[in-house]
Order: structure tokens, then C-alpha cells, then sequence
């Protein structure tokens, strides 16, 4: 055992430099992450005491949560890129094989995809909100945490 810890010793002196920069991302990438835990909230409540009800508000905690998210994964995916790169693993057939992979999966969930912006942009421009009550072809949706669906009995 103490021969293979030795020969991982004497590996890792001849990389200490890369190995300094992955430690280095590693903590700007938990710093960033950190950062975004404690001003996205920030920003959201000054924002949301700036409207002028409490589902104005409602809207603004709930754009705040998907910019946050996508903060988030963006911080990550580019950090992880940055270790690969460091690392020596080559990024660019990595992202190559992505986006021929976003490509078909965007063609296979391209409803999906297009809910997920329609639902989006519903929120965004206030056009439904949390507690409002959607009647459809005999039935009913109350929208909120979740969306609650009555139908109508059969006759």
C-alpha cells in the first residue's frame, strides 16, 4: 500500500501545477455558486418590494428561481469544462458530440421545449398567476403549486 500512495506522491509532483489550477476553479466555482445563493435573493426581495401587490411579487420569486437555476448550471457546466480542459481530457469533441446531442433531443422533445418556453413566457408577461382558475371544455384548472383538474361527471 505504501509503495502505490509513494507512486502517486511522486505522479503528482510532477503535476502540481495543474493540479493547483483545478483547486483554483474548484473555488471559484464554489464562491460563484455562493455568490448567487446570496445576491439573486437579495436582488429578488428589492425587487418584489417594489410591486405593488402580492402576486407581482409571487411572479418576481418565481423568475428569481429559473435565473438562478440557469445561473447555477451555466457556473457549473463551464467550470467542469475548465477541469476537463486541465486535466488534459481535449473539450472541443466533448462539445462537438454535445450539440449533435442537444440538436436530436431537440428535435425528439421539441414540444417539450416549446411548453417549457410557452410556461416561461406566461409568467413573465403575467398573463396567468398563482390561484387563478382556468375553465376548459367542461372542466376546471385551478393553477398554483400544483394544477388541480376537475372534470365533469358523466351524465
Amino acid at each position: 500500500m505504501q509503495k502505490q500512495i509513494d507512486a502517486l506522491m511522486i505522479a503528482a509532483m510532477g503535476h502540481t501545477d495543474a493540479i493547483a489550477r483545478v483547486v483554483l476553479i474548484l473555488i471559484a466555482i464554489a464562491v460563484l455558486l455562493n455568490l448567487t445563493r446570496r445576491i439573486i435573493p437579495r436582488v429578488r426581495d428589492y425587487i418584489a418590494s417594489q410591486q405593488s401587490n402580492q402576486e407581482d411579487s409571487r411572479r418576481v420569486l418565481t423568475l428569481s428561481r429559473v435565473l438562478r437555476y440557469s445561473i447555477n448550471v451555466a457556473i457549473v457546466v463551464i467550470g467542469g469544462m475548465l477541469i476537463l480542459g486541465e486535466i488534459g481530457i481535449s473539450v472541443a469533441p466533448i462539445l462537438g458530440a454535445a450539440g449533435v446531442v442537444g440538436l436530436a433531443i431537440g428535435f425528439g422533445a421539441q414540444s417539450l421545449v416549446k411548453d417549457y418556453f410557452t410556461g416561461f413566457f406566461l409568467l413573465l408577461e403575467n398573463q396567468i398567476r398563482h390561484g387563478d382558475v382556468v375553465e376548459t371544455g367542461g372542466g376546471e384548472i385551478r393553477l398554483g403549486r400544483r394544477a388541480h383538474i376537475a372534470l365533469p361527471e358523466a351524465a
